[in-house]
């Protein structure tokens, strides 16, 4: 059998890789509100959990919420209560993000290292963070950045299965425990999938394997079990909400909680979500196609990839956010086509360094319009456009933080690794610095006009004279994640037209709408107030006294 790799990669310095990861994954967990949509209803769920100790029915402004298992809720809920002290509540809940992100990190390290050998572990987290679409999500609060570190750890194990089975078993089986506790039946679905495909090939026809597997069944099933009993004993209907409607009902989009798959939406999608990862990887199926390699090499991540796809394109629901879970398989499928020994062309290298400069003088001549005011021509219908609401404002500390982190990224950059390892390495590099930038100098404009911190407070006062004069206040189209943060602005939860009957006897009404639409019925009626998110052009709330 032909060898698995051509050339051993180069050994990545720690010192050097540590200061990388950690410059990627802190900004942006921190400094700002939670934001909509993801961010406000999980917020909600995890103060919820800290406050009660209720980890069984996670609820959402005095209501069950079932949408998702509660694995990160309870992890954002005691990074709540260790850090609330020193840190903003928002921003002690979201470093579980982050923490989730290391552990997937691992993970992810320990199947390359088991897919290809020593020296690969430190490469592959240090691929993952150069995907396109990554850091956004994976600095936020939600659910997904631990369904993706039980994928990780999935993959870790399906790619030491043949090696050691029973350590296999143990990471697969843990794997799938955590991306079921994190976002339900999708997450193991996905990588029992692969696990059953594997043995298509005749290396995986073997008793090992089989350990494997019953190993891997073994560890997983206690954790979701015990959570699901505790579920149903408290209340049956409840655990059939949660099975029907938020796994199957949105699978068949039975349940129309989520928007519709368009055509062709992941083929337009990942193109740029996963650049550069999805080049490499059709450069390695070449090479097996070629026999220039073992297909060994590629059978578990593509296994896990090729089965995830396929789930996502048989969904009735697509969003971006979902895609999440392909990067770690295409991580390992694109780290196996990664020519280490190979030198790139002059005009390539050329070709990036212009385009990774032209970025990031737009992310500094913006972060300059949105410190300072300028006269700049363009720069209004910029700030009108895509920061509606902000006045530049200076924060002298986000400069510094940005400076320090450049001259820490150009120590990283110098670091002696040539040919194409250097490039990657330094396209990491060149990612981590362009998201330190928007993380730093641009994230007051950015929370300014994804929060509801101002909208919500201006109301709290009608609110609170309405209770003390022993009013109640109704509400129609209020989403989940208004809701949520309605209750932890203001401190007031209203009565749902559409679940509660009592919600009939208010005088109040606040009604959420796009535009200027509202129901016949409202509009011969003034509203007493009118209000809307920073930044935001569609998203109205009116409050109605009643006739």
């Amino acid at each position: 059998m032909t060898p698995a790799r051509s050339s051993p990669p180069p050994a990545l310095p720690w010192p050097a890789l540590a200061a990388v990861l950690l410059l990627w994954l802190i900004p942006g967990l921190v400094g700002h509100e939670p934001w909509k949509p993801d961010e406000a209803y999980t917020f909600s769920l995890v103060r919820h959990i800290a406050a009660s100790g209720d980890w069984v029915v996670p609820m959402l402004a005095g209501e069950p919420f079932l949408e998702k298992p509660p694995l990160f809720f309870i992890s954002a809920s005691w990074t709540l209560q260790a850090l609330q002290g020193w840190l903003g509540a928002p921003d002690a809940a979201r470093l579980a993000a982050g923490l989730w992100n290391a552990i997937g990190w691992l993970g992810l390290g320990v199947a390359a290292r088991g897919l290809f050998g020593p020296g690969f572990g430190r490469w592959a987290p240090l691929l993952l963070i150069g995907a396109v679409g990554l850091p956004i999500r994976a600095h936020q609060l939600i659910t997904d950045t631990a369904l993706m570190a039980g994928f990780c750890w999935g993959l870790a194990g399906l790619c030491h299965a043949l090696a050691r089975p029973v350590l296999a078993g143990l990471m697969l089986g843990g794997g799938g425990a955590i991306a079921f506790l994190s976002k339900g039946l999708l997450g193991p679905g996905c990588l029992g999938l692969a696990a059953l495909a594997l043995p298509l090939h005749p290396a995986y026809r073997q008793r090992r394997y089989l350990l494997t597997l019953a190993v891997a069944l073994l560890t997983a099933l206690p954790l979701p079990l015990w959570w699901m009993a505790a579920l149903h004993q408290r209340s049956p209907e409840l655990f059939h909400l949660w099975l029907d409607a938020n796994n199957f009902g949105r699978f068949n989009g039975s349940a129309h909680l989520g928007p519709r798959q368009r055509p062709w939406f992941y083929g337009r999608t990942l193109p740029w979500y996963a650049l550069p990862l999805w080049p490499l990887a059709l450069w390695n199926g070449w090479r097996v196609l070629r026999r220039l390699v073992s297909p060994l090499i590629i059978l578990p991540p593509l296994a896990l990839f090729g089965g995830s796809l396929a789930v996502l394109l048989a969904a009735a629901e697509a969003r971006e956010l979902y895609a999440l879970p392909l990067l770690p398989p295409l991580t390992l499928l694109a780290l196996g086509g990664l020519p280490f020994a190979w030198h790139p062309p002059r005009w390539l290298k050329v070709t990036l360094a212009a385009l990774f400069g032209l970025l990031l003088a737009y992310l500094l001549l913006v972060a300059r319009v949105l410190s300072a005011p300028s006269d700049i021509a363009w720069s209004r219908p910029l700030l009108e456009r895509q920061f509606s609401g902000w006045t530049p404002a200076f924060y002298p500390g986000h400069w510094l933080a940005f400076g320090l982190a450049l001259a820490c990224l150009l120590w990283c950059w110098r670091q002696p690794l040539t040919e194409m390892a250097g490039l990657f390495w330094r396209w990491s590099i060149a990612m981590t610095l362009l998201w330190c930038g928007v993380a730093t100098l641009w994230l007051p404009a950015l929370d300014h006009g994804m929060r509801y911190r101002e909208t919500f407070h201006a109301l709290k006062p009608t609110l609170e004279a309405i209770q003390r004069d022993g009013g109640c206040v109704a509400s129609l189209n209020l989403g989940e994640p208004q809701r949520a943060l309605l209750e932890y602005y203001a401190g007031y939860r209203t009565l749902r037209l559409e679940t509660q009957p009592a919600a009939h006897q208010c005088r109040w009404l606040l009604l959420q709408t796009l535009h200027d639409q509202a129901p016949p019925e409202l509009a011969k009626l003034h509203p007493i107030s009118v209000l809307q998110r920073p930044g935001d052009h569609k998203e109205r709330f009116r409050l109605y006294l009643l006739p």
